[in-house]
Formats: C-alpha cells, sequence, structure tokens
C-alpha cells in the first residue's frame, strides 16, 4: 500500500472506537519486551478516555484511513500539562498525546507524515515546543521519535496506569 491511498481526516469523538482499537495494537506489541506479567490497559478505559480527550476543544487529532474505511493510523496533541500537577498547563508547550500507526502501516512512511502533520499543528496553534511520553523499553519508537529530532529529558519515570516506566522527549517547533 502506498500513502497516497490514504484519507487523512480530523477525528471526531465517534472515532474513538477506532482508534482505541489501532492504541491497542500498539501496546498490545509491547509484550514483546515488556516484564514478563505486563498486560495493556483495559480497552473500555482506553476508549472512554480517548472520547473524553477528543470532545476537548483543545485537543488535535488526525487519523488516516484506507479505502475499506479501515484505520491505518492516527496522531494527536493537546496541551502539556505538568506530570504532579495535571491541571497545570505548561505555558506554550503541545504535547504529543499519541501517534500510532497499524502494523501493516509500519515502514511505509505514515508515522513520518502522521508525525510531521502534529508538529504542523501545534506551531499554527502557537506553540513553541512539544513534549511527548513514551514506555523506556520501547526501543522502535524511542528511535523514530530520536530520527525526528526529539532529546530525553531526565530520567525514566513510573506510570502507575500503564504499569511501564516513561521517559520524557522534548522538540521545539
Amino acid at each position: 500500500m502506498t500513502l497516497p491511498e490514504l484519507d487523512i481526516r480530523i477525528a471526531v469523538p465517534d472515532d474513538a472506537i477506532a482508534l482505541a482499537s489501532t492504541t491497542r495494537l500498539g501496546f498490545e506489541s509491547y509484550l514483546e519486551w515488556a516484564p514478563t506479567g505486563w498486560q495493556p490497559p483495559p480497552r473500555s478505559l482506553e476508549i472512554r478516555a480517548i472520547r473524553e480527550r477528543l470532545r476537548a476543544r483543545t485537543t488535535w487529532c488526525a487519523m488516516a484511513v484506507d479505502p475499506d474505511g479501515e484505520q491505518a493510523g492516527h496522531v494527536g496533541i493537546t496541551y502539556a500539562s505538568e506530570r504532579e500537577r495535571p491541571h497545570v498547563q505548561i505555558p506554550d508547550r503541545a504535547h504529543l498525546w499519541m501517534l500510532f500507526v497499524r502494523p501493516p502501516w509500519w515502514g511505509t512512511g505514515l508515522a513520518t507524515r502522521l508525525h510531521r502533520l502534529a508538529l504542523e499543528e501545534a506551531a499554527r496553534r502557537g506553540y513553541d515546543s512539544i513534549r511527548l511520553y513514551t514506555p523506556h523499553g520501547a526501543a522502535r519508537a524511542r528511535a523514530f521519535y530520536e530520527r525526528e529530532g526529539w532529546a530525553v529529558q531526565g530520567r525514566a519515570f513510573a506510570e502507575p496506569l500503564l504499569g511501564l516506566d516513561l521517559v520524557e522527549y522534548r522538540r521545539t517547533l
């Protein structure tokens, strides 16, 4: 499949189930490197969290859909908030909320295309920088972000809801 075959459109709350399905595939890929016994979060929590986030005016999410209507991947941004005090927004910094591509689309350039769209949207919204969290053990994701100009900030930290250690990455826009 080639990228021109894909339709990129803005996701809406009714897309939460499709987005959660793609997110779930991403989480399931963590089983290759996650600690023994680790399990992805319940799908029902993901659907609810995604739907809630998509309802916020501060959220932007684009999804790639193939000609058969199947989702190929998605990317979302919102404002960044303090990790320890999530109600405190960090001025001028966006948060790359999620970037997931379904396995058949790995290596096609779709992740790069979605990533670029997210950075462009964050800049359009007036942010100066952007950050993301990704699992410490996710070598494939970390290599992608580092190729795309992101730099690790600080040490890995435990994320109890996911049950994995995360690392923060940042970059300027």
